[in-house]
């Protein structure tokens, strides 16, 4: 079973979301800050992580733009070599470069289709 770690301060989005990859056959670890994500990516083996663009911070406000892309930033330094997707209500192009700059293998909506996203995720294990 493939284990995700799914960084997002949705609580119920992500909840749902989580629950609905487990059906999918996916182990989903959730973290809501950026911190603790940090934390569980230290401690734990995870096969890909989904990271919410804006994902809040135990530092600073829940809104600030972007703490996402330092969470993938941070992985990335730490030589983290899973893949990392953002995943978020976030459109357009400016945002998914800035995505894939930082190190992101993927950007995701989360308007998406969960059978769509399942099989994205496939994807990257089956290579």
């Amino acid at each position: 079973m493939k284990s995700l770690l799914l960084a997002d301060d949705e609580v119920a989005i992500s909840s749902a979301f989580a629950k609905t990859l487990e059906g999918f056959g996916y182990r989903v670890a959730l973290s809501q800050t950026l911190e603790s994500a940090l934390r569980s990516a230290a401690q734990g083996h995870f096969d890909a992580i989904l990271v919410e663009f804006n994902l809040r911070s135990e530092l600073g406000s829940r809104y600030r733009a972007g703490n996402g892309l330092q969470l993938v930033r941070k992985l990335r330094a730490a030589h983290v070599k899973v893949p990392i997707v953002v995943f978020t209500a976030m459109e357009g192009k400016l945002y998914e470069m800035a995505s894939r700059n930082t190190g992101a293998d993927d950007f995701i909506r989360k308007t998406t289709s969960i059978p769509l996203i399942a099989t994205r995720l496939r994807a990257y294990f089956d290579r």
